[in-house]
């Protein structure tokens, strides 16, 4: 069998679903978006049928030339039975058939996986982790999930949840986080957790800095881009609260890299959006948290794929299932 193939993929979100028609070599041939906000999944579900058909007949692609499909998802979820279990921002999605119900309506096989493992393979089919064996990715977002590739291989775990690198404790004395844990990676460095930090502190002092009027008095509507303006124009409580989340970032990114010891960290959404602001402070401050070796020899990278991340990852899902079962070899 060819090794450049035709592969549709799903990346489901809370407010948005990426749909991407592409071959196993990585070339996009059409994309798309269905509306997933405060949707029900017997709403949404025909119209991602509905969208990837869309997508074979503008690439020109039959049926029968689909070898997969790969779908991408928030936890919870029942990955050996590719259900959706009730993902926090997707109200109404209760143990969703998905993976079947994609498979059954373009006759041909469906893989599924959550969504950090689905951005980490892309990137390391597609993007910064080409040609390494050993390499994280952390989604540094709203809230701070990761993909292992260890040895050549997604690592899963016992129960499907490896990869939670968000949730181990840096401080037992810090905030609570969303988990229900105290302390947590995530609880410091998350955008959520970050964004709700400062609220609470603008809400009693709103003079403490610029970002109030930034927001117009709204503190609702901070977040990390509001935060970055303010850092960047010199602000001191932002920039203060910057130089404390880039502690912690270093002080998380550097117990990583002694416990997987990889060749390869690629950081997902804020590195892409800040760039030197991040990674900057990030790569001084590591030599703290980790060996001389790990600093050496591990390249720290924001994502290559940026943006376009999410359109590749549900490919990379059913890529990677392929390629586990020794029926697709990586493109490089």
């Amino acid at each position: 069998m060819s090794n450049v193939f035709p592969v549709l993929g799903f990346d489901i979100g809370g407010t948005k679903i990426a749909a991407c028609l592409a071959m196993s070599d990585g070339k996009i041939l059409a994309s798309g978006r269905v509306d997933n906000r405060m949707r029900k999944p017997d709403e949404v579900l025909p119209d991602l049928v509905k969208e990837g058909k869309r997508l074979l007949k503008e690439a020109g692609i039959t049926g029968e030339q689909l070898r997969a499909i790969g779908i991408d998802s928030p936890s919870p979820m029942d990955f050996e039975k590719g259900l959706i279990c009730s993902p926090c921002n997707m109200n109404g999605w209760d143990d969703v058939p998905i993976r079947d119900y994609l498979a059954k309506a373009f006759e041909t096989e469906a893989f599924f996986d959550n969504d950090a493992n689905g951005a980490g393979l892309a990137e390391w089919i597609f993007g910064a982790g080409q040609g390494c064996k050993n390499m994280l990715y952390l989604t540094m977002s709203t809230g701070i999930g990761g993909g292992i590739i260890c040895n050549g291989k997604l690592v899963r775990g016992s129960k499907y949840l490896a990869g939670e690198v968000g949730h181990f404790c840096l401080d037992p004395h810090g905030p609570k986080c969303n988990c229900g844990l105290t302390g947590c990676y995530e609880a410091f460095c998350g955008g959520l957790a970050t964004a709700n930090h400062i609220r609470e502190e603008l809400a009693k002092k709103p003079e403490l800095s610029m970002i109030t009027k930034l927001v117009d008095g709204d503190l609702s509507k901070i977040d990390n881009a509001v935060l970055e303006k303010a850092v960047r124009a010199g602000d001191d409580y932002a920039i203060r609260f910057w130089e404390d989340m880039m502690e912690h970032n270093a002080q998380g990114i550097g117990s990583l890299m002694n416990i997987f010891d990889p060749e390869v960290i690629v950081l997902g959404t804020i590195a892409v959006h800040t760039g030197d602001l991040f990674m900057k402070p990030l790569l001084e401050k590591l030599p703290k948290y980790t060996w001389p070796q790990h600093v050496k020899a591990c390249k720290v990278l924001p994502s290559k794929l940026g943006r376009t991340i999410g359109e590749l990852s549900g490919v990379s899902v059913a890529l990677n299932f392929l390629y586990e079962r020794g029926e697709w070899q990586l493109p490089w």
